[in-house]
């Protein structure tokens, strides 16, 4: 039995796995503005209960663990320690804190992102592909790069922050620093933001629910002026991508996926008729693993 751990921006899901690593038992947490001020005592808290709560559950026992995977948004060092800018963690030891719980079980841990375009790779949207490329459009942008079938990594991290890529000399701040990032135009959240803004939302509707709301308010001009914008500082990205590293398919997962009768179709016109695409255009498809990916992906 293996444990998967997907931490991400706003939420915890652990799943116990099992050999054909499927899920066989899931429970998930959201975290509130509070618990985000003390992510670091509340990821230690929250992953130790869940995991021992599902395990009474299944009537397992801990040393039956074999591995446990984490996927995590941001990087990991050689120690297993996590820097994230979104969650404002700096080198969190959560490798050791876990081990201190789960004596002698193999800990691994990576970029969020990679998980879930190794379990989309393994199983879903991008298996029949030798070169893809994969984003993952949530709270900022992650991203997987495969050539001839192989992950795309550094030999010091994981690398590849395409969400990180400048788009606009001196646009936005960026929470690592810079200007202009990529996820600071076409990050889910960004678009979300200002939908919020401009139709006075309360910010804890569903994703279901505020697709529901663009699709009445597809005739007002800011929001289609907000898809219209949103789109096009996403294709800018992603025709960079097409360039570097001329994938045979572009897969988009995160909560994009929710919004695809708005977005893809709209998407896919505007990458063809983009004047500076010189190389053959990718197929543009959606993730299909959902959110168990990064569960999943965590211990493959």
């Amino acid at each position: 039995m293996k444990i998967g751990i997907d931490i991400g921006g706003s939420h915890i899901g652990v799943g116990l796995i099992n050999e054909e690593n499927k899920i066989i038992a899931m429970a998930s947490k959201d975290l509130d503005e509070v618990e985000k001020k003390e992510i670091e005592k509340v990821l230690e808290q929250k992953i130790i209960k869940m995991i021992e709560g599902l395990l009474r559950a299944e009537e397992k026992d801990k040393e039956e663990i074999q591995l446990i995977g984490i996927a995590v948004p941001g990087r990991v060092n050689e120690k297993g320690e996590i820097s994230a800018v979104n969650l404002k963690l700096n080198n969190y030891p959560i490798k050791k804190i876990l081990s201190k719980h789960f004596n002698n079980v193999e800990i691994q841990i990576r970029n969020d992102a990679k998980c879930s375009s190794l379990c989309e790779k393994k199983y879903g949207s991008l298996k029949e592909y030798k070169d893809a490329v994969f984003l993952c459009l949530g709270t900022g942008i992650g991203s997987g790069v495969f050539l001839q079938n192989k992950l795309l990594e550094a030999s010091n991290s994981e690398a590849f922050e395409i969400g990180h890529m400048i788009i606009e000399r001196n646009g936005i701040d960026c929470n690592c620093g810079k200007k202009g990032c990529f996820e600071k135009y076409a990050a889910m959240s960004v678009f979300k933001q200002k939908i919020f803004e401009i139709l006075n939302l309360p910010k804890d509707i569903s994703g279901e629910e505020l697709f529901e709301i663009i699709k009445k308010e597809k005739t007002n001009a800011e929001v289609k002026n907000i898809i219209e914008e949103y789109l096009d500082n996403l294709t800018i990205g992603i025709i960079n991508m097409i360039e570097i590293f001329e994938p045979e398919v572009i897969c988009i997962g995160g909560s994009f996926v929710h919004f695809e009768e708005i977005f893809l179709e709209k998407l896919k016109k505007k990458i063809l008729k983009n004047p500076h695409v010189n190389l053959k255009v990718p197929e543009i498809v959606l993730a299909q693993m959902g959110n168990n990916a990064g569960i999943i992906g965590a211990v493959l």
